[in-house]
């Protein structure tokens, strides 16, 4: 028996790249270049191996594989990507990622995946912005194979408040509300790590036009003004926002539309017993929309090396074993 998944095969070509490397005599060196100089180019570290090192003192190297201008004072080799799979992954996901930029989707990045995401027009409330898109990821699956990779792909579905806590009627249901850091400009160090990501809780709404935010992560108090945090658009927050700011009750025109979009309903709003293979479905259309052909998308890197990568637009499938 075979199952279809969400993973659709990748080549790369070429397996050996040739990309700009820099060396540094620790692991903080590296970081503090790569946040600060090179913050806008793509880079991958590594510590080298104990034999590298007879030749190599500076032991932490860091591998750039695109950004505007080659990084000044950098050599060159090849990274033969059986070795380095995780340059292959990450040459994949910029190439990707590219593409979908050409396409006018926003592009986001967790620690885990990248998502690209595009408004829907048809929301059912001006207040809540709604979004359909892919989470996406490289991998090699199988070490044994090692210049074979795959493209796992999620069907996304992101609802997002509009509009920031400045909005009074927005502020005046925020206590113990969970919120999104999306600032407007310079942000402080302790915030850093959390832009265009959750957090925390909103403890109070302060006369100066901030709010005190209990930290998720750390537990800490962050005053943030209310021009750069919005509530999180939870089907919670969601459901509270319409019956305390929309005088609405009943069920949720928004929560539905995003139970739609999701395919977890129907458009007649039955429950689609076939939810699953429509999101495959729509990972496929939308992909098949962006490319030339029915069954492969062909994609240039977007790397100081040229090369493309080649994805089969035919998921993958799982065999079962005989005893299942």
């Amino acid at each position: 028996m075979a199952l279809l998944v969400n993973s659709f095969a990748a080549d790369l070509n070429p397996v050996r790249p040739v990309l700009p490397f820099l060396d540094y005599p620790s692991w903080d060196a590296s970081t503090e270049a790569k946040e600060g100089e090179f913050a806008e180019c793509s880079t991958w570290r590594y510590e080298m191996r104990e034999h590298e090192e007879k030749d190599h003192p500076d032991r932490f190297r860091m591998v750039f594989l695109s950004g505007k201008q080659m990084p000044p004072g950098a050599a060159t080799m090849e990274f033969d990507v059986g070795r380095f799979w995780r340059v292959g992954t990450l040459l994949i996901e910029e190439a990707i990622s590219a593409h979908f930029r050409q396409r006018h989707f926003v592009i986001e990045e967790t620690r885990f995946e990248k998502l690209a995401l595009r408004p829907v027009s048809n929301s059912p409330d001006e207040a809540i912005e709604l979004a359909t898109g892919v989470s996406y990821s490289a991998r090699r699956p199988f070490r044994e194979d090692r210049y074979r990779f795959a493209l796992s792909l999620n069907w996304e579905v992101r609802a997002l408040f509009r509009e920031t806590l400045a909005n009074a009627d927005i502020a005046r249901i925020a206590l113990g509300m969970p919120v999104l850091y999306s600032p407007t400009k310079a942000v402080p160090p302790e915030l850093v790590h959390f832009r265009n990501r959750y957090l925390g809780r909103v403890r109070s709404i302060e006369k100066d036009g901030t709010a005190i935010v209990i930290s998720r992560d750390d537990g800490q108090a962050h005053r943030v003004p209310l021009s750069d945090i919005k509530l999180e658009a939870s089907p919670a927050v969601i459901k509270i926002y319409e019956q305390r700011v929309r005088s609405r009750s009943g069920p949720s025109p928004i929560i539905r539309r995003i139970q739609q979009l999701k395919r977890t309903f129907t458009r007649d709003n039955r429950r689609n017993i076939t939810a699953a293979q429509d999101r495959l479905e729509e990972i496929r259309v939308l992909l098949n929309r962006a490319g030339a052909s029915l069954d492969q998308l062909i994609l240039p890197l977007s790397s100081f090396q040229t090369g493309s990568v080649a994805i089969s637009l035919l998921p993958m499938e799982a065999s079962l074993g005989d005893n299942w």
